[in-house]
């Protein structure tokens, strides 16, 4: 069992119309993380899906929509504790995308321990929580340990793709990441952490950050092939 990574699980009041529609849709949706083994993971999904990604802590769904939109033969796992981003995410996702989104409020670490070794193309860490005090870095979801199990569900070429605004956060992930042998980083100009790719969306939290002077980071680490 892993650390608990995150604070309450309910923030603001949800609307009548969003809780029915969480209440009557999320358990279509869900992930039993304590029902599921190995391959039978993919079961809920289409035989069309011959791509998974997974996306930890996906605040208000927004780039979770988009991958789905834009990339119609992918599965996604999804994680996110706060019941308000679910029902947002919930509440503006089409009928026809719930074969092939499957979420967990749980912390996202479980659900990296189940998922089938070389299963995942890419994960998201998009604006995870920074958690700024010293006393409180044992919190930051990005460690030894879990760049280790997420090389294990990678594909080989696969990548993992972080965003922040903390340049306390940026610096501890560059040093765990180039400290480990599992991905590298093939950054070589500022370019290529100040800017993101085209199919990298704007989410609510970035544009919060820029909107107060922050500049976004967005570091992506490619997995090396043969290993794990």
């Amino acid at each position: 069992m892993s650390n608990r990574l995150f604070g309450r699980k309910k923030g603001y009041p949800i609307k009548q119309e969003k809780k029915k529609k969480f209440d009557y849709i999320f358990p279509k949706l869900k992930l039993n993380l304590e029902s599921v083994k190995n391959k039978d993971i993919f079961s809920k999904f289409p035989s069309t899906a011959d791509t998974f990604f997974l996306e930890v802590g996906f605040g208000s769904g927004e780039h979770v929509k988009w991958q789905l939109e834009n990339n119609p033969k992918t599965g996604i796992f999804c994680c996110e504790p706060y019941i308000n981003g679910v029902a947002n995410l919930i509440s503006s996702l089409k009928e026809k995308y719930y074969n092939r989104i499957r979420i967990t409020m749980d912390d996202a670490e479980l659900l990296v321990d189940i998922l089938p070794e070389k299963s995942i193309s890419k994960i998201f860490i998009l604006f995870p929580d920074p958690w700024n005090k010293k006393k409180h870095f044992k919190r930051r979801f990005i460690n030894e340990k879990i760049i280790y199990k997420m090389s294990k569900v990678m594909k080989d070429d696969g990548e993992i793709r972080i965003s922040t605004d903390s340049s306390s956060y940026v610096a501890w992930i560059l040093h765990h990441f180039l400290n480990s042998n599992e991905f590298v980083w093939e950054a070589k100009s500022k370019k290529d952490f100040l800017c993101k790719p085209l199919d990298w969306v704007q989410t609510r939290y970035e544009k919060k950050a820029i909107s107060s002077g922050k500049i976004p980071i967005f570091l992506i680490f490619k997995k090396e092939k043969n290993k794990q």
